[in-house]
């Protein structure tokens, strides 16, 4: 469909799911932030296991990205109300903060799948055999 370009200082209302990811988002951040802090090096040194959440042994990098993405986070924030209403380059300035904690959580959120995902082999399996 195709809609009419607005202007871009023109403010216009965010849906509530997206207010709602931005703020798990930030507070994600904040997460991976502190975690980088307290444990980065040893993430980085214990095995190769755990050297997947700081993305191939480079907990400053995960450090970095999460700290700006959380940055560039709360100044949206300030700018957009919470998150309620936004113009075109405020959009783009938050897209660049989600891009930038995605690629810092990465490493998180895939050993997180990897758990969930052998959960639920074993339930798969011990619902075969245990019926």
């Amino acid at each position: 469909m195709l809609r009419k370009v607005g202007e871009p200082n023109t403010r216009n209302p965010m849906p509530a799911g997206s207010r709602r990811w931005l703020w798990t988002v930030a507070m994600l951040d904040v997460m991976a932030v502190a975690w980088m802090l307290a444990a980065g090096d040893w993430f980085d040194t214990t095995s190769r296991v755990t050297s997947v959440v700081t993305l191939g042994g480079h907990h400053r990098v995960v450090l970095w990205l999460a700290a700006s993405g959380l940055a560039i986070l709360v100044v949206s924030a300030i700018l957009t109300n919470g998150f309620t209403e936004a113009t075109t380059p405020e959009r783009v300035l938050i897209a660049t903060a989600g891009g930038a904690s995605v690629i810092a959580l990465g490493g998180v959120l895939s050993v997180v799948a990897l758990v969930v995902g052998v959960l639920l082999l074993i339930a798969l399996l011990g619902r075969a055999f245990f019926r």
